[in-house]
């Protein structure tokens, strides 16, 4: 079943995944967030999976046994995500929307969360604060990037150690917080179970599962549980593409050590944990159509499924790998795919550009105070500068303390555009930050920042209104710097008397700017001005103001309607939409 996400309902979906994909895009707040959800998962889990999946009345620890699925409610199968934002919150709310009722939906995760990219953290948190909202209804499997995550160099090589969370591409300053977040998460993945037994006579893995003579020897649940060895097979083992055979793989260069029937294997976990198994749903393989039926073990026993959503490869096809996610629902299979729209795919691309390369590392002296690291990115195959946080903020006047790189200005400046544009305010304000340090005039960066940071709301007012007076002392006839400092004061503080007093200051420089008196005259209404409103909010219609003037001018003005006024005021905000053009309104980018 292929799901465009046009209808009505759709377009409610991909709006909210806009919002919160733009709000991943603050790798710090993600590393934050997935290190608190750790924390959360750990106590809900405690020495085992405990709540995890409760509903199901589950038996076992690293194999879990499913008593029971609801009959009328599907049981929703996510395969590997790998770091893809996009795939996995369009995923959920498709789901979520299925689900409706308020109802927590039922969910397996089956590894690989994350694959050295820079959505790692925003995904483990997506999952695992999925987790702590409903822990009785979801389940999270490991898979062998899970399983490899806390290994020092020298045992991963005997792992076939993949990419993951610790090889996430993040700023030398934040090190220190990703070793902390792969640690926490390496502690808590040694309870994750690795495979689950479902009523209908489905096992969901990862990638694989033991070789029958391996679970020769095994004659309990509980004897197989204890052996940490072959439990990794149901992440690390393979399945051979055409034949019904588990391969299983050296640990060092991926030569096949052995393989063996595929339905033995069935047969014997089947004996070992007293429940049918003649189905399996996995991750593992990357399918470039987003799933795979692998006809040759029988018609509906093996379904891999790829949630991620990716650029495929030329030799793959090319083109877009679209999400899936399985069903289950009376013990029916079925696969839903789902077309994002280009748009959408394209904001989350340079948010989240894909195929990052592996960031440099410090072997030498540390970097000098105005050094810079390079860093390749896949998107538009452009190179771009990714600067040391600690290098210091640009100061107007002193260029001469800076690196100046019109090319590199450019793609960042660009880069801080698109993310205001996507509503990606953190993600912005870093790209103009990036932009300003290697630019020769950089008024335009820090207008388009002061842009990013007053959208913020409290958390950038202050930063907003220090660009802006950085600005004016720069050029003190600069209208527009007057009008986002206004816009800030207004919005943030709620401040009438300094908004009023800046918005006062544009009109006179700009007496035909229909936005500076609208403004101004909000300023009055709240101060209870009704006479001086009157009179701005006629100019401004004058002067051609789209902007709809409020229903009470007496100084209270109803908090919902204030917040919708407040936002329109934002979204007029002026910044430039390249390195020289004139100032445009925030709502036109």
């Amino acid at each position: 079943m292929t799901v465009e996400l046009k209808d009505s309902k759709a377009k409610i979906i991909l709006a909210n995944v806009r919002q919160r994909v733009a709000t991943w895009s603050d790798t710090g707040r993600a590393i934050s967030r997935a290190s608190d959800a750790i924390q959360t998962a750990d106590r809900l889990i405690g020495s085992g999976p405990g709540s995890m999946g409760a509903e199901f009345r589950p038996t076992g620890r690293r194999v879990l046994r499913l008593n029971e699925i609801a009959q009328e409610e599907p049981l929703w199968i996510i395969g590997d995500v790998r770091g893809d934002v996009l795939a996995l919150e369009t995923t959920l709310g498709f789901i979520d929307e299925t689900t409706g009722n308020g109802r927590a939906p039922q969910i397996v995760f089956l590894g690989d969360l994350a694959a050295g990219t820079l959505g790692d953290a925003a995904c483990l948190a997506i999952a695992l604060e999925r987790f702590a909202s409903a822990p009785t209804r979801t389940i999270l499997i490991a898979g062998d990037r899970e399983v490899t995550v806390g290994l020092s160099t020298g045992e991963a090589a005997h792992e076939r150690q993949p990419r993951g969370l610790a090889q996430m591409p993040i700023q030398p300053a934040q090190d220190k917080t990703l070793q902390n977040l792969t640690r926490a998460f390496s502690q808590l993945a040694v309870k994750l179970p690795v495979a689950v037994i479902c009523p209908g006579a489905i096992l969901l893995a990862h990638s694989g599962l033991p070789r029958a003579s391996l679970l020769s020897s095994i004659q309990t649940a509980q004897e197989l549980e204890s052996r940490e060895d072959i439990l990794k097979s149901f992440a690390f083992d393979r399945l051979h593409a055409r034949d019904a055979r588990v391969e299983s793989l050296a640990p060092m260069g991926g030569v096949t050590m052995g393989s063996q029937d595929f339905v033995d294997s069935m047969r014997a976990l089947t004996r070992i944990y007293e429940m049918p198994l003649e189905r399996m749903v996995r991750g593992q393989d990357t399918a470039p159509e987003g799933y795979r039926w692998f006809r040759h073990y029988g018609d509906g026993v093996l379904l891999t499924i790829t949630t991620m959503a990716d650029f495929l490869a030329i030799e793959a096809g090319g083109g877009r790998r679209n999400p899936c996610v399985a069903r289950l629902k009376s013990g029916r299979l079925r696969v839903v795919r789902l077309e994002i729209p280009e748009d959408l795919a394209l904001t989350a691309d340079q948010i989240f550009p894909r195929n990052v390369a592996t960031r440099k590392t410090e072997t030498n002296a540390p970097l000098s105070q105005h050094k810079t690291l390079e860093m390749k990115t896949s998107l538009n195959d452009i190179s771009t500068l990714v600067l040391d946080f600690n290098q210091p903020r640009p100061t107007l006047g002193h260029n001469d303390a800076r690196v100046i790189d019109a090319q590199a200005a450019q793609v960042h400046f660009e880069r801080g555009v698109r993310l205001l544009a996507a509503r990606a305010w953190p993600g912005a304000r870093q790209a103009f930050q990036e932009a300003a340090c290697a630019a020769a005039d950089v008024n335009a960066c820090l207008m388009n920042e002061a842009v990013a940071c007053l959208s913020l709301g409290l958390s950038g007012h202050q930063d907003a209104l220090r660009l802006c007076r950085m600005l004016i002392q720069s050029n003190a006839t600069n209208p527009y710097a007057y009008f986002n400092m206004g816009v800030s004061y207004l919005t943030s503080e709620r401040n009438p008397i300094e908004a009023g007093r800046a918005f006062r200051t544009v009109t006179q420089m700009l007496p035909q700017f229909g936005d500076g008196w609208w403004a101004l005259g909000l300023a009055f209404s709240l101060r209870a001005d009704r006479r001086s409103a009157e009179d701005a909010f006629a100019k401004a219609s004058e002067c051609g103001s789209s902007l709809a003037r409020p229903h009470s001018m007496e100084g209270i003005i109803p908090a919902r309607e204030l917040s919708s006024i407040f936002e329109a005021l934002r979204g007029r905000a002026q910044y430039h939409p390249s390195l020289t053009a004139q100032s445009a309104p925030l709502a036109g980018a």
